[in-house]
């Protein structure tokens, strides 16, 4: 389930930030939960309630930690990419990945012989940080008619954005090293894209006997709803907690990821229900892609009050690339 804490305490907070005194210590009393604890402007971890209750709202950090942490909330609620492949911190706005091959044999040493030494030459992956950023939309009418709630989601979606560029970035540089060798990195459904669940198994099947090790499948919500239907229909005690929760946590030994955004690649299209579009993504985290982060998500210019949210960016600054195309296998419609 998608946690909205931080957005709803958030919207909390702006809507205290214009009560009268008394109005005010009702909802410390009613709204602000007795062990919930903040860091101060020193750095010291102190209680919510006593804070606001000895500070007031306006002189506590309360504000720009929920604008912070409902940035975030909206940012875990879509994130796949950074789950799904390895991340690497990038220690400079220009950063080479060296990677080598996929597997091989060591060679027979007679005894007392050399061990030759090998022969292997590292390929390099280079990631350029990116700069995105937005900027909630807080307009005045929503200050000034009090729109708390609407203010927070919008916050907490400006989150989303940005995390969705992470994906998106992603699945377009992985779309468009391998997306298009059809006979090579697809494994097609036919054109109904009938049985996907026992094509999926092939797909994991055909990265094995490349020598890789499948860890992870990424799913197009479609592709997710029609695997979550196929298990409806399957008496099992696992098909049935799959359709109790709604949730496949894992299937044929992988993790699973749900990535819901449109690719911008000019061959192939995310998606599924149309033939040749592609609609899950099984691979070797280890070795088939990198997302380097250079900036974290974060805010620019932390806000003290609602009127200084109107100024507020969202950012990040990161870069994605393919490393070995051969360490993933794409389901095809």
């Amino acid at each position: 389930m998608t946690d909205y804490t931080h957005t709803r305490r958030l919207a909390t907070f702006l809507k205290m930030g214009d009560m009268g005194p008394s109005e005010f210590k009702r909802a410390i009393e009613v709204n602000i939960p007795r062990q919930l604890a903040y860091h101060d402007w020193d750095g010291k971890i102190v209680n919510a309630r006593e804070l606001l209750q000895t500070e007031g709202l306006a002189a506590t950090n309360l504000i720009p930690t929920e604008v912070y942490a409902t940035v975030i909330e909206g940012s875990d609620a879509v994130k796949c990419m950074r789950s799904a492949i390895r991340v690497q911190p990038m220690k400079s706005a220009v950063e080479t990945v060296p990677y080598g091959a996929t597997t091989g044999y060591a060679p027979v040493v007679a005894e007392g012989a050399e061990v030759p030494m090998g022969t292997e030459t590292l390929a390099v992956a280079t990631l350029t940080a990116k700069k995105i950023g937005t900027r909630p939309v807080i307009s005045n009418e929503m200050i000034s008619d009090a729109k708390y709630d609407a203010i927070a989601e919008e916050i907490r979606y400006a989150g989303q954005q940005v995390e969705n560029t992470i994906n998106r970035d992603c699945l377009d540089s992985f779309m468009a090293a391998g997306g298009g060798d059809a006979g090579t990195y697809q494994t097609d459904c036919g054109g109904s894209g009938a049985t996907p669940i026992a094509f999926m198994g092939t797909a994991v099947g055909t990265l094995i006997g490349r020598g890789f090790t499948p860890t992870d499948i990424i799913f197009h919500p479609t592709v997710y709803g029609t695997f979550l239907g196929a298990m409806s229909s399957i008496s099992t005690p696992l098909a049935g907690t799959i359709t109790g929760t709604g949730k496949i946590a894992s299937l044929y030994g992988c993790n699973t990821h749900l990535l819901g955004v449109s690719d911008t690649t000019a061959t192939y299209v995310w998606g599924w229900g149309t033939n040749g579009y592609l609609g899950a993504l099984v691979i070797d985290r280890a070795k088939f892609g990198v997302l380097g982060i250079r900036e974290d998500v974060h805010v620019d210019r932390y806000p003290d009050s609602i009127r200084d949210m109107q100024s507020m960016n969202v950012l990040a600054r990161f870069d994605s690339a393919q490393l070995l195309v051969t360490a993933g296998q794409y389901l095809q419609y």
